[in-house]
């Protein structure tokens, strides 16, 4: 038996046309969380002009005075910031212009598919079903897009450079601060794990409830004309509690990643503190390095923080790309081949043909 293929795998293979504007949204990001964790360093730097003065590190690459290395350092702090901002909005236009369009050709395909399918499969999945993959899998799909993707990337981008600092700075501090990187993905993972098949549940639970939804209020006339308003209210709170059980399963583990996390986020940050700052009063830290690294440690762990809501936002959107895809992949009734022979000729004959309707003859030896 095959292996199945990972939803991811399988969204990145349906929005092949689109894979320009990814890799142009996702150098966007880079570049954006690139000048994003420079201040931390600027930071460290103010410090080290205001505490070293003429022996400060910009006073080692020639500019002497204090005053003149703090105003080199504001022209740098605002372009900094200014690129920043110039990348943030560079990124955002991209990867939500791409959410738009891969949400339009998603809905639209999904759309044409059902339509070109028997009658029998719309029977099958009932059209509350259909409605939800039509509308709230195709909107949670460009949810993930509009800004889950992005954080994947930022977080991954922010791990890798403020790692590199650290260990250029202060090797044995580095390896203090990194400690709780393991625990931290380690239980992400773990959580994300428990989450898929949960996820998973709430979709379908959420397609059976709308289902419900849309089949009684298409009926409404026939439901009070036989007076079952009683019978199927008792309906619709069954799927509407499954809905609320499988949500309530899925709440209870996604809730506790974020304190988790900070827990371990807290491990570092007091290696940070306290080795750093024990270095530093021992004269083999300088404190402008201390002071950017104590920052950077945040922002090292912090935004691992994030992993929560983006593993709840992925795996949310991961089932959501798998009922699509399912959906997609359907294989479609055959359809006759070649041309009908030409010139069609038709006959309607009626040989005998009797009928009666509730016992009343209507039409005899026609």
């Amino acid at each position: 038996m095959s292996k199945p293929v990972h939803p991811l795998r399988r969204l990145f293979a349906y929005a092949r046309p689109y894979r320009a504007s990814a890799v142009l949204a996702s150098v966007w990001s880079v570049l954006n969380k690139l000048f994003d964790v420079l201040p931390e360093l600027l930071i460290g730097v103010a410090v080290d002009i205001v505490v070293n003065q003429r022996d400060s590190f910009l006073a080692k690459v020639g500019i002497a005075d204090p005053l003149t290395q703090l105003l080199w350092l504001t022209a740098i702090t605002v372009a900094v910031w200014a690129l920043e901002s110039w990348f943030q909005f560079l990124y955002e236009l991209r990867w939500r212009n791409l959410a738009q369009d891969v949400q339009h050709e998603l809905r639209q395909a999904a759309y044409e598919h059902v339509q070109r399918m028997p009658p029998q499969f719309i029977e099958r999945h009932r059209s509350g079903r259909l409605m939800a993959l039509l509308n709230e899998d195709v909107n949670q799909v460009e949810r993930f897009l509009n800004t889950g993707a992005n954080d994947l990337i930022q977080v991954f981008m922010s791990s890798i450079l403020v790692s590199g600092i650290f260990f250029f700075m202060a090797p044995e501090l580095a390896l203090l601060a990194l400690l709780p990187v393991p625990l931290i993905l380690y239980g992400a993972f773990w959580f994300q794990r428990r989450l898929a098949p949960r996820y998973a549940a709430v979709r379908e639970s959420a397609g059976a409830l709308s289902a419900r939804l849309s089949n009684n209020l298409g009926g409404m006339a026939t439901i009070q004309a036989y007076t079952a308003e009683a019978t199927e209210s008792a309906h619709l709170k069954a799927a509407s509690d499954d809905f609320r059980a499988n949500n309530a399963e899925a709440i209870r583990f996604s809730a506790a990643i974020t304190p988790v996390i900070r827990i371990a986020v807290l491990l570092g940050f007091i290696a940070t503190l306290l080795y750093g700052g024990w270095l530093t009063l021992r004269g083999e830290l300088g404190v402008g390095t201390y002071s950017a690294l104590v920052y950077l440690t945040q922002r090292l762990l912090w935004p691992l923080t994030r992993l929560a809501d983006i593993t709840d936002l992925y795996n949310r959107s991961m089932a959501s790309v798998r009922r699509l895809m399912d959906l997609l992949e359907s294989p479609l009734p055959a359809r006759a081949s070649g041309a009908l022979p030409t010139p069609a000729r038709g006959a309607v004959r009626f040989d005998a043909v009797s009928f009666a309707y509730d016992g009343r003859p209507a039409v005899r030896e026609v």
